[in-house]
């Protein structure tokens, strides 16, 4: 045997290279791949210049072009972040700044495939395209390409303060004097590379579908509402997510006050000067993890800006105006089991009803979400709680909005499938928060736990049935096939969806209405109608409008005057109330921002919902 010093030496004299590597050109040039058994795989494909130094915190661009094929084997470096293992609340840092890259996986880089693009989770301030779950890459992505038959796209995005920061001395440098949401950019940015360059890897750029799940589901939902997205994808899978954008002015105010937290010397400019000098480490070190005994908490968020997105994405659902491409969307059925306390005493749940729900909502509450008498039940109400109020009902409004107001088909799921029910710690936490990804992309198989007794029959069934259900889907706008259970089309009047189980059926209709009214009633959600049916139903057959519209602040309301005793009441397209009043001679905005408001007028009987637009 050689020493290992002169099989150094040979290695560099005499370099081997794999007589099965595939080169692709790409617009900034040739990248070289590796067969992975039957299938293409090319890992770290830079897609964006690396966003260092003068870079950081600017809007995405393209790489400096090459010449020579760079190797394309290995997954890119996390984004910066702090990895925070289970039970863990001081975390890791980890990741680079250099790590915008994309991952390929091809059966076939002369056909013309369906393609899907997978943004990961992680709240916007962790996760990456290499991320390990249950002892494997959780999003690894042969099994779904090869037995789908489609091309597979993973991508990295900046993320946390890198990639949301707002902040007065990043405004001045932009001619439209705002800033944040790079991480939003980099996704577009992603998804132009696919259509640039996907046909050389058997892809279709005509045939794009983007998905996502947790923080990776909350982009794809955004990106339906950003017109800078318009044609880069033709069918979206939102899972275990609400889209979401934040108000640009609490955006900024936590920007000033992050920078604060390192530097207060100098002008503002000055300040981001700094703030560029530092370490990515030192930036992210402060982060929290992003859920908190169950309750979601989303630190570094996409914002408002009025240049990628416009309105709130209910307001733009509800006007219609957004992407409209078919939709798959749908949660799981213990989705915060996972993060809550492991144990869970009875007055738990008590004290968590009176800390989260008005007054007058408890008693309804503790008879929907029982304390019980032991632990275990406890326990199941504790999550129950967290799961509907964050999940099952906001699924349930985004398919409810986005399906009154396209053409387009919308499917919802209900994800029941546990781990071996059998063995104790696994079976029992349900089906929670981002365990269907094991089954779409078909992984959980390639899990050292999942050996022997855990990994069963129904495991693999599952498994088929999410692979089968969502290559469907990327491949026409509907993931019913044969041999598959009926998936049926979602209609907001019968709120019929699809549970995902080893044995599915496709009959079920109302999932946990009772729940999910609760929920809309607590928070005073107004709903979402179809801009079509409120215009006819407000002026046609009722007389009812609001003017002017848009107000800069106060608006009336012209009604017939048979509509006397009419109570008024304004919301926020979140749902929470902020005006109301009996017949009040005019409403009063002024001291709200600009954006869509929802008005519900209720007189003799009648219930009117319809939406008013406060400009500045």
């Amino acid at each position: 045997m050689l020493p290992k010093i002169l099989l150094f030496i040979c290695s560099i004299l005499f370099p081997v290279f794999s007589v099965t590597a595939q080169t692709v050109s790409t617009q900034y040039g040739p990248v070289t791949g590796q067969m992975n058994g039957n299938l293409y795989e090319f890992l770290g494909i830079p897609y964006a210049a690396p966003p260092v130094g003068t870079l950081r915190w600017k809007p995405t661009i393209p790489p400096e072009s090459w010449t020579g094929p760079i190797t394309a084997h290995q997954f890119p470096p996390k984004c910066p972040q702090k990895n925070f293992d289970q039970g863990d609340t001081t975390g890791v840092v980890e990741g680079e700044e250099d790590c915008l890259y994309l991952n390929v996986w091809s059966p076939d880089i002369s056909a013309n495939l369906p393609v899907m693009v997978f943004i990961h989770g992680g709240g916007n301030q962790a996760g990456s395209t290499s991320e390990i779950a249950g002892g494997t890459e959780i999003y690894y992505g042969k099994n779904m390409a090869e037995r789908g038959n489609v091309v597979l796209v993973t991508i990295q995005y900046r993320l946390g303060p890198l990639g949301y920061l707002v902040h007065p001395g990043l405004e001045v440098e932009n001619s439209d004097e705002v800033a944040g949401n790079y991480g939003v950019m980099d996704q577009i940015f992603a998804l132009q590379w696919v259509q640039d360059n996907i046909s050389g890897f058997g892809g279709d750029p005509d045939n794009v579908t983007i998905f996502g799940e947790s923080g990776g589901g909350v982009n794809v939902g955004n990106l339906l509402t950003t017109q800078m997205a318009a044609g880069l994808f033709h069918k979206a899978i939102i899972e275990s997510a609400l889209p979401g954008v934040e108000p640009y002015d609490t955006t900024k105010a936590k920007g000033i006050t992050f920078v604060d937290g390192f530097t207060q010397t100098g002008t503002d400019a000055e300040k981001i000067t700094y703030m560029r000098s530092l370490s990515a480490d030192s930036l992210v070190s402060g982060l929290e993890h992003p859920i908190q005994g169950g309750i979601v908490q989303q630190h570094w968020r996409p914002t408002l800006d009025h240049r990628i997105f416009q309105d709130f994405p209910e307001a733009m659902f509800q006007t219609g105006n957004f992407n409209k491409v078919p939709l798959m969307l749908g949660s799981n059925s213990d989705e915060m089991s996972l993060s809550a306390p492991q144990t869970v005493y009875p007055f738990m749940v008590t004290a968590l009803v009176n800390t989260a729900i008005p007054p007058q909502y408890r008693s309804q509450a503790l008879a929907l979400y029982p304390p019980g008498a032991t632990n275990e039940e406890a326990r199941q109400s504790f999550v129950a709680i967290l799961t509907d109020a964050q999940f099952t009902n906001s699924i349930r409004r985004t398919a409810r909005c986005i399906s009154k107001n396209q053409t387009e088909p919308v499917w919802r799921y209900f994800f029941t499938h546990t781990h071996n029910p059998n063995i104790p710690t696994i079976g029992e936490l349900g089906a929670y928060h981002g365990i269907e990804l094991f089954y779409v992309f078909n992984t959980w198989e390639n899990s050292p736990l999942a050996v022997g007794s855990w990994y069963t029959d129904a495991d693999e069934q599952v498994e088929d049935f999410c692979l089968r259900y969502w290559t469907n889907f990327a491949r026409s706008g509907d993931p019913n096939g044969s041999g598959l259970p009926n998936w049926p089309s979602y209609d907001a009047a019968t709120d019929c969806y699809l549970k995902i189980n080893e044995t599915p059926d496709g009959t079920q209709c109302g999932l946990r209405t009772t729940e999910c009214d609760f929920w809309d009633e607590v928070s005073a959600y107004a709903g979402c109608t179809s801009t079509t049916a409120v215009s006819k139903m407000a002026v046609e057959q009722n007389g009812v409008y609001f003017y002017p519209n848009p107000t800069t602040g106060k608006f009336k309301i012209h009604h017939d005057l048979r509509w006397f005793a009419m109570e008024v009441a304004v919301f926020t397209v979140s749902g929470k109330l902020i005006f109301h009043a009996k017949n009040p001679p005019e409403i009063d905005l002024t001291s709200f921002p600009p954006g869509t408001y929802f008005v519900k007028v209720e007189a003799s009987g009648n219930t009117l919902f319809g939406k008013i637009v406060k400009s500045n």
